[in-house]
């Protein structure tokens, strides 16, 4: 029998049980950036720095209360301190609302009381196998989206975390000769659609997308100037999917789906496509060893909320597909941590 060395992240110096330590402490850095996101610390000093009693009646807040937060984000490098005063750092810049690549949606969708209620019923989803998520809220996450407010949130979130993936798609895959491509999100954003078709002039393009999904990524349709080349429809894609598309493309799609259900959409996908059509996969794909990988985390995320949805290593895409009646041509890596998987009909 062989073993494989563990392997861990800690500086050599730094005796594994303070290592733990810090790890725990992970936590409470969480909460301050939180925090941080939620009072807009980050553009307030936008224009430059400022005092802890300037931040605390621009945020409305206890300035002996906030100096100790943002002392702390300081010393994490979100933030840095001159004698109270407090300005960006490149961490911080991120914060900002209307930066590129800007993570503060993010930040505030995953920071929410409910996010934080499933991570803390981890114990009973590894027991079980079940969605902590249905347990606490006797719904799913996907009915529990179809609030126009929860929608709305989401749709923000969703949008500075795809973003970068679409600039990435977009970077790593040639969209030129196509006529039409067909965006399917589950509660997702106009962010991908809206890049392709700036990127693209002569391209049409379908966002495909339950309800509450598509009111909220109205708006962001509307301000693109992409005039009338994009189509909004809603509907499930597990009943079926727009038809004549050059290219379908399930951006962080997949991996919320168990295998029957998933093997229907891509199915449902097949029947929709023009004969050439392809099928573009955007996902993590999971790594065999013990090097860390943010995908190993976002898993436990499908195990706490979506019945059935795991992050798949490239043998289970394969099978997957295979199954679904396609074959794949292309596995390619990007900048970021997903792939795009192209596959064809087989």
């Amino acid at each position: 029998m062989t073993t494989t060395k563990p392997n861990t992240s800690m500086p050599p110096d730094l005796p594994p049980q303070v290592a733990m330590m810090q790890m725990l402490g992970g936590l409470r850095v969480a909460r301050l950036i939180y925090a941080a996101a939620e009072l807009g610390i980050a553009d307030l000093l936008a224009d430059g720095s400022k005092s802890i009693d300037e931040l605390a009646q621009a945020t409305d807040t206890h300035a002996p209360s906030l100096y100790r937060l943002m002392r702390s984000l300081a010393s994490v490098g979100i933030f840095s301190e001159y004698e109270r005063y407090f300005s960006l750092t490149p961490l911080a810049e991120f914060l900002q609302s209307d930066t590129p690549d800007s993570v503060r949606a993010a930040v505030k969708f995953f920071g929410q009381d409910w996010h934080w209620n499933v991570w803390e019923n981890l114990y009973y989803s590894v027991k079980t196998g079940k969605p902590a998520f249905e347990h606490l809220y006797g719904q799913g996450l996907f009915e529990y989206y179809q609030d126009p407010e929860v929608a709305r949130v989401s749709s923000e979130s969703k949008a500075s975390i795809s973003q970068r993936a679409a600039q990435s798609l977009l970077a790593n895959y040639d969209f030129s000769s196509m006529t039409k491509v067909v965006d399917i999100g589950i509660y997702a954003s106009a962010s991908t659609i809206v890049a392709l078709l700036q990127a693209n002039p002569t391209l049409q393009g379908v966002l495909f997308d339950f309800p509450s999904a598509i009111a909220a990524a109205t708006p962001a349709i509307e301000s693109a100037q992409i005039g009338d080349r994009a189509r909004l429809v809603a509907g499930n894609c597990l009943d079926s999917v727009p038809s004549d598309g050059d290219a379908y493309i399930l951006m962080f799609v997949v991996h919320n789906w168990d295998d029957e259900r998933a093997v229907k959409l891509l199915k449902n996908c097949r029947e929709a496509m023009t004969a050439d059509g392809k099928l573009l996969i955007v996902e993590m794909i999971m790594p065999p060893g013990n090097a860390p990988f943010v995908g190993k985390l976002i898993d436990l995320e499908s195990l706490l909320t979506t019945p059935g949805g795991y992050e798949r290593t490239e043998a289970q895409y394969r099978s997957l597909l295979e199954a679904a009646g396609f074959k794949v041509t292309r596995l390619i890596p990007t900048q970021t941590a997903n792939s795009i998987i192209e596959a064809v009909r087989a």
